[in-house]
């Protein structure tokens, strides 16, 4: 196991992007490709294009450490273009084994699979994974993630969205295991009478009843 690998266990990195697999699994595996998926599928969702703006120092590094451990020779990040924060902050820190690939603003461009055709033209079987055609797919937060594991830093907090009918719509970092009502406090609280609440986006999240 290498020291990335190692490093990135021992700190607790996982997919930040909902589905919480284990990055060390996926680094520990060989592809050609390593994709950063900056392209947030769902509508309303700023976390990942925000934090490519603030810390594109610490995602290239993170994207550079899994291309390190997977043996990928492309680094490519899916970013929308309307997300100019974001590129602008990437586009004078390319190194030349890692391009931005500009996504359409349609949905679901952002949707793993559709985001690994859009960005390399290879399709990713029924029933299959990214690495059955040799591809890694992890969003901004999951690698920057990777680059602090690698300065012994440990996972211990979240950066997510708050938006909607809310008084102040924003994207905070909170301690893991921060109650959702202590989150909505954040952006002020809801704006209308009866709110439904969504984990993870407005197309694909699920409605929560408890905050707690």
């Amino acid at each position: 196991m290498s020291d990335i690998v190692t490093n990135v266990k021992t700190a607790g990195v996982v997919g930040a992007g909902g589905a919480g697999f284990p990055t060390h699994v996926k680094l520990a595996a060989k592809a050609d490709i390593y994709i950063v998926n900056a392209a947030e599928c769902e509508p309303m969702l700023r976390t990942d294009q925000q934090l490519a703006a603030r810390y594109p120092e610490l995602l290239l590094q993170g994207l550079t450490q899994a291309m390190e451990a997977t043996g990928a020779k492309e680094g490519i990040i899916a970013l929308k273009a309307k997300y100019q924060a974001a590129i602008k902050a990437l586009e004078p820190l390319l190194p030349p084994q890692i391009r931005i690939e500009i996504l359409r603003d349609i949905y679901p461009a952002g949707d793993e699979v559709i985001t690994i055709w859009l960005t390399t033209g290879r399709r990713v079987p029924p029933g299959g994974i990214p690495l059955h055609i040799g591809v890694v797919v992890n969003n901004v937060q999951t690698l920057i993630n990777v680059a602090k594991a690698m300065q012994g830093e440990a996972v211990t907090t979240k950066t997510l969205t708050v938006t909607g009918a809310v008084k102040s719509p924003v994207t905070v970092t909170v301690p893991i295991g921060t109650a959702m009502a202590e989150v909505l406090a954040l952006a002020g609280g809801a704006t209308c009478a009866q709110p439904a609440y969504i984990d993870g986006g407005p197309m694909m999240g699920k409605v929560m009843t408890d905050l707690a």
